[in-house]
């Protein structure tokens, strides 16, 4: 799923328009409706923001669902 499904997905499950989304975030609503269209993707500062409000991480946004950390593997 990519981010602007995520997003759309999100604020309909939380039942915000997206004019409530943009006073809670300051993100303007033309903007937010871009994201959700796919015809923009969002800088790192307002997913930060959108995760924060919808209590999801910033890789669940981005579509990553699992995230494997091995211990004591050094990154070459």
């Amino acid at each position: 799923m990519e981010i602007a499904e995520r997003l759309k997905q999100l604020r309909i499950k939380s039942k915000l328009t997206q004019y409530e989304v943009e006073e809670l975030t300051g993100i303007n609503r033309s903007t937010l409706s871009l994201y959700e269209l796919g015809i923009r993707v969002p800088t790192i500062d307002k997913l930060m923001k959108l995760a924060l409000l919808y209590g999801v991480s910033i890789d669940y946004l981005c579509g990553i669902e699992k995230v494997n950390i091995r211990e004591n593997e050094k990154i070459k």
